[in-house]
């Protein structure tokens, strides 16, 4: 057991290490078991969490049989960032309803109703502002 603890450490943290490398945010790992399922048990959801806006989004949601699957898919994903031709890249502006301070967040996804979603993740839509563009393909 006790293997299998430090090897999930050990991704997470190869994960975290990653995110904050490539764009100063903090990784955080929401792991949700589904009983009603054989085959794929575990989700994760993967935050990130930005000082600079205070806020939190989702950078991509997996579901496998084990917390260590999902964490390997998951470090696969993240280190194929750029070949992922089947997603787009996409800027929303957007700020929160009290506030005046206009931020710019970016989010890869298959289409605006996904990357949408990844913005509000666990968050009302009335306490933010925003739009979603999508960004020109290189």
């Amino acid at each position: 057991m006790a293997k299998g603890k430090k090897n999930r450490i050990r991704l997470e943290s190869q994960i975290q290490q990653l995110l904050q490398k490539d764009n100063g945010v903090t990784a955080h790992f929401d792991y949700k078991i589904n009983m009603n399922s054989k085959k794929n048990t575990v989700e994760l959801n993967l935050l990130t969490f930005n000082p600079i806006h205070d806020d939190y989004m989702l950078l991509r949601k997996v579901s496998a049989s084990s917390a260590i699957e999902c964490l390997e898919n998951m470090h696969r994903y993240i280190l194929k960032d750029k070949a992922r031709k089947n997603e787009n890249s996409y800027t929303i502006t957007w700020k929160q309803k009290d506030s005046d301070e206009e931020h710019q967040s970016y989010f890869r996804g298959t289409s605006k109703k996904e990357v949408m979603n990844k913005f509000l993740h666990e968050k009302k839509a009335e306490g933010y502002e925003f739009s979603i563009k999508l960004n020109p393909i290189t």
